[in-house]
């Protein structure tokens, strides 16, 4: 009996005093790393522009009005590629940075008109073709968790800053006869500002998708045509949308 009375004792106090033993330390599951957003950056991306080039005249001497154009609209749109680098500060979840792009392309028009003047025919050809497109321009946005499950992160943001292009605008007046009359050509490098909106996701730490679409304003500029006492001017403008899709690399 006291033995029965021993084991019964030692099976109810057994589970009390293993409770008390100290128990071996289990190791806690590691903090998922903090995605970070800072640091250089470069990629490559396609584009699409949309032009709305014009060109409007502005003065006519020695010739009758009447034989010129006043306004041709000169917009055209078409594909594009180019490159970008960058920089990106983070603070919590706002990502300030810089970058810097070019864009190569090919988006104009020409237009032409036919009028008699004094007995003589005159031609006005005017065109206006844009060749390369960049950006220097500052861009600050806010990250936050991604819907599609192979986005680790996203950025939304806003940008804008300094547009430089490479145009070649032309107006030229042939007479005929003699087939000959005044030209003028520009084809120089233009400022202007662009400003838009975009967003980056992130698919691992190193590589993420980007997409933005910017508006841009270049500066007029206006060529004047002059001959033997005859003149016109036209003011050509070049302004439009430029959609953006690209790959970044983090270094």
């Amino acid at each position: 009996m006291k033995r029965l009375v021993l084991s019964l004792s030692v099976l109810i106090a057994g589970p009390a005093l293993a409770a008390d033993l100290p128990r071996p330390a289990v190791p806690a599951m590691a903090a998922p790393a903090a995605i970070g957003w800072s640091g250089f950056y470069a990629g490559v991306h396609g584009a699409w522009i949309g032009d709305g080039g014009e060109a409007e005249r502005t003065g006519v001497l020695g010739v009758s009005p009447d034989a010129l154009p006043t306004r041709a609209g000169l917009s055209g749109s078409g594909p594009g590629g180019g490159a970008q680098l960058g920089y990106l500060w983070q603070f919590g979840a706002v990502v300030a940075g810089l970058e810097a792009d070019l864009t190569a392309m090919d988006v104009g028009r020409s237009r032409s008109g036919i009028a008699t003047d004094g007995g003589f025919g005159v031609r006005t050809d005017l065109s206006s073709q844009m060749n390369w497109f960049g950006s220097v321009k500052g861009r600050v946005g806010l990250t936050m968790p991604s819907l599609l499950p192979i986005v680790q992160e996203t950025l939304v943001y806003v940008t804008g800053g300094l547009a430089v292009a490479q145009v070649d605008r032309e107006a030229r007046i042939t007479v005929s006869p003699p087939g000959a009359g005044p030209q003028a050509s520009g084809d120089d490098w233009t400022t202007g500002f662009v400003v838009g909106a975009g967003s980056e996701h992130r698919l691992t730490e190193t590589i993420s998708l980007k997409s933005e679409t910017l508006y841009y304003r270049l500066q007029d500029e206006t060529l004047t045509l002059a001959r033997a006492g005859d003149q016109a001017s036209y003011r050509f403008r070049n302004d439009g949308w430029i959609s953006r899709v690209g790959i970044n690399v983090r270094f």
